[in-house]
């Protein structure tokens, strides 16, 4: 039998695989051309980093500056923002808004008195929906049983209408 020069006994003479080796010169360019985009970018940044905290210093003395030619508050005290000054006394505003709130939340009212439409407070309003959750339930066992079940609400309005 005659063989093939370079092949040895037992091995096949299929070439189903990569017979040359990795070529260096291509990967050493891309290596190179990442290394040197690379160092691109740093410089930029670093330059744009040099830039802005430059103007940033520049920003920082002005306001020190401007804020030196005001009085300064006592020791202790507050400083207060420049006129108008919308709110004078914000905690104030807060607690009677607060107060405004617990009202609408806790107390009986109308809502639209030609409407028929009104409030209640959110406990009595936390009450009622298990009671219209059980009216619901028993009114649908009627009904699968052959009852009537036209009047049970839906059980979830924020309002009640007067009839």
């Amino acid at each position: 039998m005659a063989q093939r020069h370079g092949a040895e006994k037992g091995q096949s003479e299929s070439k189903a695989y990569e017979t040359r080796d990795v070529k260096v010169r291509p990967l050493a360019v891309f290596v190179a051309g990442l290394t040197i985009v690379g160092v691109f970018v740093y410089l930029v940044v670093f330059v744009m980093f040099r830039l802005f905290s430059g103007q940033a210093a520049n920003v920082d003395a002005s306001l020190r500056r401007r804020r030196s030619r005001g009085p300064s508050p006592p020791p202790g005290g507050e400083r207060l923002p420049p006129e108008p000054r919308i709110q004078a006394n914000p905690a104030a505003d807060m607690g009677a808004l607060r107060r405004q709130e617990d009202a609408v939340l806790t107390t009986y009212g109308w809502v639209d008195r030609q409407a028929g439409i009104v409030r209640i407070p959110i406990d009595v309003a936390i009450a009622q929906v298990p009671r219209r959750r059980a009216t619901r339930s028993s009114a649908r066992q009627r009904s699968s049983a052959g009852g009537y079940a036209g009047a049970t609400g839906d059980g979830f309005r924020t309002c009640v209408r007067r009839p």
